[in-house]
């Protein structure tokens, strides 16, 4: 049995996603893929546009095999710790052969060159890092200036560390380097619209960004109809029709009230809340007039859009450093979740819930049997948070959306 790795958010799953897994089981000769996605929350510091368990229907009508769950602390975090989160997941299952990804690069060699180095963070790559953080660059652009001074051969660097799926491949290498992963990296270039293009109806191709901006415009559903599959337009046109898709404004209300009943104590408890961030909140707040326009009105130049709206994100959640059992990032995860399977598939969860070192859970029952005092304390956080997003969904619809926990894993 050979088995590949994917990490996605599938926001949501588009044609190129479709390639993507079909391409996988061609060149890596993979039997099986399983596919580790973020829940309802996701990394750019924003809720899904649809729930956890649609995404993984559409990812599984096209191919996956198998889909468990990012736990949010991963999922709502940066590239290192999202990366750091997926592939601890993957190591737990016992069975991954290969890890797949796009990239920009579309081959390994550089980007490998460059996650080597990050992952050994010789002095004078600190030196060079710490000089441009100094300069009051954020993190991302000071560590990409850093590395085009210590690499001046490689010409095409600017490009190569800026680039979103570029980004995110090289924290997959530099965590299979650092943990001597027997894990094996598998690149192939990204084609088509960017991860960030914007929606420009007519155009060839269409990133996860454009649909969720057509959504947004009040764009016909049907219009979507050349750039996703017949499974994953169904299950969003579902969502528009029943009022059910999700964006950050929907959680406006419920931000200012926490950060109005916070205020004096501040918010640097929180996960990536700096005192610097948490004292720029509280001088603000009069501002707020939604949740996206209050992370914009954050922004400076040595704090990006994204690392804002993921910290708000945190501190509406309530994801304090002491109440989080693995908020140290530690990459340990203790279980793995189970959102759906395939039938067909059946022998390959079969083979994970026999090779896999942590519990699988398909639901409740799993947990209250295989879980103990902190781990089962990290799953009951864990729906707490996702049923947040359940609860928005059902002040929208109008119609009761199931919590978290009383949800059936998906099969399909």
């Amino acid at each position: 049995m050979k088995t590949a790795g994917i990490i996605a958010e599938y926001n949501p799953f588009h044609n190129g996603h479709n390639y993507h897994v079909e391409e996988t089981k061609k060149l890596t000769g993979a039997d099986y893929i399983v596919v580790a996605m973020s829940g309802n929350f996701v990394q750019r510091g924003a809720p899904a546009i649809i729930d956890k368990y649609s995404r993984a229907r559409s990812a599984l009508a096209e191919g996956a095999d198998l889909v468990i769950q990012i736990p949010p602390v991963y999922s709502l975090s940066s590239a290192e710790f999202y990366a750091k989160g997926a592939i601890s997941l993957f190591e737990n299952t016992g069975l991954i052969d290969y890890l797949s990804f796009g990239s920009e690069a579309g081959t390994l060699d550089n980007l490998n060159k460059i996650a080597t180095l990050l992952a050994e963070e010789p002095d004078k790559y600190k030196k060079l890092l710490q000089k441009y953080l100094k300069a009051g660059n954020a993190f991302p652009a000071a560590r990409a200036k850093a590395l085009i001074d210590y690499y001046p051969e490689m010409t095409d660097l600017s490009e190569l560390v800026s680039s979103p799926n570029n980004i995110l491949a090289i924290e997959y290498l530099k965590c299979l380097t650092s943990t001597n992963s027997s894990i094996k990296p598998f690149t192939m270039k990204r084609i088509g619209a960017g991860y960030s293009d914007p929606y420009a109806p007519g155009q060839p191709g269409i990133s996860a960004k454009g649909i969720r901006e057509a959504v947004g415009y009040g764009s016909e559903i049907d219009n979507l109809k050349a750039y996703m599959p017949k499974e994953s337009l169904k299950c969003l046109k579902d969502a528009v029709k029943k009022k059910m898709t999700v964006d950050e404004n929907d959680f406006s209300g419920m931000l200012i009230y926490k950060l109005l009943s916070e205020r004096e104590q501040g918010f640097s408890k929180y996960l990536d809340v700096s005192e610097e961030l948490s004292d720029r909140i509280c001088n603000n707040l009069e501002k707020f007039t939604s949740f996206t326009q209050f992370s914009s009105l954050l922004k400076t130049k040595n704090m990006t859009y994204t690392r804002i709206s993921r910290a708000l994100f945190h501190i509406l959640l309530d994801m304090k450093g002491d109440s989080i059992t693995d908020s140290d990032y530690s990459g340990t995860i203790p279980y793995i979740r189970v959102l759906g399977f395939r039938k067909e598939s059946e022998e390959l969860l079969s083979e994970i819930k026999t090779k896999a070192s942590v519990p699988v859970l398909c639901g409740y029952n799993d947990a209250a049997n295989s879980l103990y005092s902190e781990p089962m304390k990290t799953f009951r956080n864990e729906s707490r948070i996702e049923d947040l997003y359940f609860a928005v969904q059902t002040m929208k619809s109008g119609t009761v959306v199931k919590p978290d926990l009383s949800r059936p894993i998906v099969v399909v």
